[in-house]
């Protein structure tokens, strides 16, 4: 009997049921792990942050605290919008295509459902890279002894958004247009550059 489908959104699992549902189901796969990633990074980042603001209050300090908190208010959605927008790719994939029209069907929805797949992992990869930025200017902010915590952050940030490219490059191919595909190719080609430069001055 085929397993039923674990609906319950990510950030409401526990810790442990998350890593055996990665263990074990297609979903989620590597992009929701590298979102939960990335918010895991931007936390360190802001653990400086808030920490150094209790022992001496900065404005300064202040804005990139409240930086940080929406980066990852719009990060935490978005490990459960990868899982629903692979579940739509593997669907497209199992269409039935036993005639021509039927075939032509599957393309069409494969081709839609490569565009969301793609879509998704682009958008963690660009707030890893504004989180990365953050990063390189909290250090700044925050006290000397939670730099390993910011530095660590920022690791957790570039591994994610390295991490979530390897579903765009997986997925580019299938796009239905060489203009898409090109778009792809040089956001990809952007974000995967910035994170190298980004993660150095942290």
């Amino acid at each position: 009997m085929q397993e039923a489908k674990d609906c319950t959104p990510v950030w409401e699992q526990t810790l442990s049921h998350f890593r055996d549902a990665l263990a074990h189901r297609p979903m989620p796969g590597c992009g929701a792990a590298a979102s939960v990633t990335a918010s895991l990074g931007v936390a360190l980042i802001l653990k400086g942050l808030h920490l150094s603001q209790q022992h001496e209050t900065s404005e300064v300090r202040r804005v990139l605290i409240d930086e940080g908190e929406r980066l990852n208010e719009q990060l935490s959605p978005l490990a459960d919008k990868d899982i629903a927008a692979f579940e739509e790719l593997m669907s497209a994939f199992q269409m039935p295509q036993d005639t021509e029209h039927k075939k032509a069907s599957r393309h069409r929805a494969i081709q839609q459902a490569a565009a969301t797949a793609v879509d998704v992992p682009l958008a963690t990869a660009r707030l890893c890279q504004k989180a990365l930025s953050l990063g390189e200017r909290a250090g700044e902010h925050s006290e000397k002894q939670f730099a390993s915590d910011t530095q660590a952050g920022g690791e957790l940030l570039a591994a994610a958004l390295r991490s979530v490219l390897l579903n765009v490059e997986a997925n580019t191919d299938l796009l239905g247009s060489e203009a898409e595909k090109r778009r792809v190719q040089e956001a990809y080609d952007a974000l995967k550059e910035q994170a190298v430069v980004l993660l150095t001055r942290i």
